[in-house]
């Protein structure tokens, strides 16, 4: 009888047991959440913006001094003793002054409509008195490019009618400068490169004044200006370039005389 009670409760006690491991749940591993893979973003190096502050030949040092914070040249000192300084009205161009070792002799005055220059009076300075010379009236496309300059006498007559052509790119193509005694027409060819006063604005009316044949606007640079009717007058222009792509060298040949170049710049912030 007490082996039966045992055998009985031997089986229930198996029973139990079995159920109870039946019961037991089993033990999955945690799931993980993955992230979804951002994508990478590849970022440009931002490309910087360099305005030349000096060139040198071997005889001859020019220094250009800019508005603070900005592209806005406001003084052209040369080495040979002549300065011209520059100022503006609100950020366009408003006169001209030119020095000779230190005496004011010369002085353009820019007439501002709506913005934009329209006209240009030169003048011969003495200490006595200021004597009108020519005045240049200014015409632009629809990107505000000059594209026409009728240079008068102070008696009214024609000087010069020059028209300007441009490529898509805002790079001058050709110039037609016509006067009462002759057309001219100039061409011009640029590389690949960032032009050395790509950022300075004004640029084509500082050259004008300012007759340095170093100075020349354009997002590239010139690698020649030719006169299809006057080889003498045919310029080429040769560069060594630094990392940035921007001119460290110039070499500018005309008429079979060479001078070359150096160029310093500042980092445009």
């Amino acid at each position: 009888m007490i082996k039966s009670i045992i055998q009985i409760s031997f089986i229930g006690l198996l029973l139990l047991f079995v159920s109870c491991k039946k019961m037991k749940p089993s033990r999955t591993p945690p799931t993980t959440v993955t992230e979804e893979e951002k994508p990478v973003v590849v970022v440009p190096p931002k490309k910087k913006k360099m305005l030349p502050i000096r060139l040198t030949t071997t005889s001859l040092t020019v220094d250009l001094i800019y508005m603070e914070n900005s592209a806005l040249i406001t003084a052209v000192k040369l080495s040979s003793g002549t300065n011209f300084l520059i100022t503006y009205a609100g950020k366009v161009l408003k006169k001209i002054q030119k020095y000779k070792d230190n005496l004011y002799v010369q002085s353009v005055d820019y007439l501002i409509t709506d913005g934009q220059i329209v006209r240009a009076s030169r003048f011969d300075m003495t200490e006595q008195r200021s004597t009108p010379t020519e005045k240049y009236y200014l015409l632009h496309n629809a990107k505000l490019q000059i594209n026409n300059i009728k240079t008068y006498g102070v008696n009214g007559s024609l000087l010069s009618d020059n028209t300007l052509e441009y490529k898509e790119d805002g790079n001058l193509t050709n110039s037609h400068f016509n006067t009462r005694n002759s057309i001219s027409i100039y061409s011009y060819s640029y590389d690949t490169k960032k032009g050395i006063f790509q950022s300075v604005p004004f640029c084509q009316l500082l050259r004008l004044e300012i007759n340095e044949a170093f100075l020349n606007q354009g997002i590239n640079n010139v690698l020649t200006l030719s006169n299809q009717k006057l080889v003498k007058e045919n310029v080429v222009y040769d560069y060594q370039y630094g990392s940035d792509d921007y001119p460290t060298e110039i070499r500018i040949t005309n008429n079979g005389l060479s001078q070359t170049y150096k160029v310093t710049y500042i980092e445009l912030k």
